[in-house]
């Protein structure tokens, strides 16, 4: 690929985000918009083609490989479109690859955030080396990308790799997508606010009981920081969500036989009191010697995984 460049794009509900990178996944040019979503497709489509067209500027067509962008989901990731994302209102059925395609005239690749992120790490991050991965990212909800044979496992349909909807809790609560006990409503960042608001609503002493007596909202982050200074309750809620996310880690261990499982997110950040109860259930219940010696580590690509994973989809489709 000698010196040929990338763009990655990273469309977020709250910034558009691009670059324009090299093969190593060096980042030398970037630049962002605000998505102002609620303006609808358009606007939205006009500001992706300029932060596209500030960071090809000064470049030939024949130097750039390609364009790869990470996109919420759902998605086809076979034909670039875009199906009725919660956080992008009115994209139903937008031919994003297309789009820009007709727009700039170089190879686009369309693939969601989460597989896009898992193949950043993969090539770039905590899983580079690894031709089989599985990465999870933990905040709001829970999405991930698995990794075999070097290539992004897609399924029939595109839609593979969403392990936040496995069932954990067969009598859990209920869902966002309506199911219940799915491992995003057992471990996810709000699961994790919602039972410290449980355990203190019960009656038991908690630093984070006040934020709940003056009727504001927890969050993770809060019961994290109160978990960090030994707060009971917190390292409560803290620990079920370990033990679900442990239970989710060690069925994909099962079904993928990983070379390593990464794991990113802002829940990620919780550390050692998040990933030891994990590493120990795994050690514990995985059936054979290698997958329950299966490293289980932190992804590393921060804030710049979405750049990167629109980056590595390029990659992926030139080396295909």
């Amino acid at each position: 690929m000698g010196d040929k460049y990338i763009v990655g794009v990273d469309l977020g509900g709250t910034q558009i985000r691009a670059c324009l990178a090299d093969a190593q996944g060096r980042i030398l040019r970037e630049t962002r918009q605000p998505t102002l979503a609620h303006e609808g497709p358009q606007p939205v489509l006009g500001r992706m083609k300029e932060v596209t067209r500030n960071v090809l500027s000064g470049r030939e067509p024949g130097d750039v490989l390609g364009i790869g962008i990470a996109s919420p989901g759902p998605l086809d990731p076979r034909t670039g479109v875009v199906i009725a994302p919660p956080n992008l209102p009115g994209w139903q059925g937008i031919h994003l690859r297309d789009i820009m395609l007709q727009e700039f005239g170089l190879p686009v690749y369309v693939n969601n955030d989460a597989n896009a992120a898992g193949l950043a790490e993969c090539h770039f991050g905590a899983g580079k080396g690894c031709l089989d991965l599985v990465y999870l990212t933990i905040s709001t909800g829970i999405g991930g990308g698995f990794i075999s044979g070097g290539e992004l496992l897609l399924g029939a349909h595109g839609y593979a790799g969403e392990p936040g909807h496995i069932t954990v809790q067969p009598d859990g609560p209920r869902c966002n997508c309506g199911n219940v006990g799915c491992l995003e409503v057992m471990a996810s960042g709000p699961a994790i606010a919602r039972r410290a608001s449980e355990l203190v609503r019960q009656g038991r002493s908690s630093s984070l009981s006040q934020v709940v007596a003056q009727g504001s909202e927890l969050t993770a982050e809060a019961v994290g920081k109160a978990a960090q200074v030994g707060d009971f309750v917190a390292l409560e809620a803290v620990a079920r969500a370990a033990y679900y996310l442990g239970i989710g880690v060690l069925n994909l261990i099962h079904l993928l036989d990983p070379e390593k499982v990464v794991i990113g997110g802002g829940v990620s950040k919780l550390g050692p009191m998040l990933f030891d109860p994990v590493r120990a259930l795994v050690r514990e219940r995985a059936i054979t010697q290698v997958q329950r010696e299966t490293p289980i580590v932190p992804a590393a690509l921060g804030d710049q995984v979405g750049l990167l994973g629109g980056v590595a989809l390029v990659l992926m489709a030139e080396a295909g």
